[in-house]
């Protein structure tokens, strides 16, 4: 009995020292298990907090692709509404531009072609405008001529009948070659310059003939008075 009491106080002390033992390691784990469960609910937090931020984050952009996409239906109704009319643009200028029937039955015309032919008609349309400024211009130019002909036309006659009337009159060369004087002064552009020149041959011819008659009377003793210089049926008979 004493040997079994022996050995039983022997077990049951070590089964107390392992009993002590291993409740000692399971209060250092229950320790670092409580010291993980704190490090462990405070990322538990953490997380909640950023789970809560993420939400609000999914929320609002949530809302902002509702709304983009509330956008785009908007944009895409513009987008048909304004492509109807700029379709409806490119059939009123293919009708400006080919006329009411297309050139190309069997295809549809293309956007190259189109702008090909609208640069055409632009350059046909400035060519033509420059050709019409150019026949004004010179419409106004030979307005402007014929204006200054004419003119140059009335002044001439004007002193053409001025020479007319002193040769129909009695008048003396001194006479004559004052209106010649004026003639030749007159200020003509051609084609009337030329009836000036050739009126100014004639008439100098004819001063010279009544210089050349005047001097001949003279020569023989006859005075021409300032009122039958020019009158012939005054002079006396020439007796040689």
């Amino acid at each position: 009995i004493s040997a079994l009491q022996k050995g039983y106080n022997q077990v049951l002390c070590q089964t107390l020292s392992e009993r002590n033992s291993e409740i000692t390691s399971l209060k250092h784990e229950g320790e670092n298990l409580r010291k993980d469960n704190a490090v462990t609910s405070g990322m538990v937090s953490s997380l909640q907090k950023e789970v809560s931020t993420r939400d609000e984050q999914i929320q609002q952009l949530t809302q902002e692709v509702n709304q983009l996409k509330s956008e785009n239906k908007e944009k895409e109704h513009q987008l048909e509404a304004l492509s109807s009319r700029l379709e409806h643009f490119r059939t009123q200028i293919i009708k400006a531009t080919y006329g009411q029937v297309k050139p190309f039955l069997d295809r549809s015309i293309t956007d190259q072609q189109l702008i090909e032919k609208i640069t055409q008609v632009t350059e046909d349309s400035i060519n033509l405008q420059q050709k019409k400024w150019t026949l004004q211009k010179e419409t106004q130019l030979h307005s402007s001529k014929r204006e200054e002909i004419t003119e140059n036309i009335e002044k001439l006659k004007t002193s053409l009948d001025n020479c007319q009337a002193c040769m129909k009159m009695s008048c003396c060369s001194k006479d004559l070659k004052k209106e010649v004087d004026v003639l030749q002064s007159l200020q003509v552009s051609p084609p009337v310059s030329g009836l000036q020149e050739a009126a100014l041959d004639i008439l100098r011819l004819a001063l010279s003939w009544l210089e050349d008659t005047e001097r001949l009377l003279g020569d023989v003793g006859i005075q021409l008075s300032s009122s039958d210089a020019g009158d012939w049926r005054s002079f006396p008979p020439v007796v040689a």
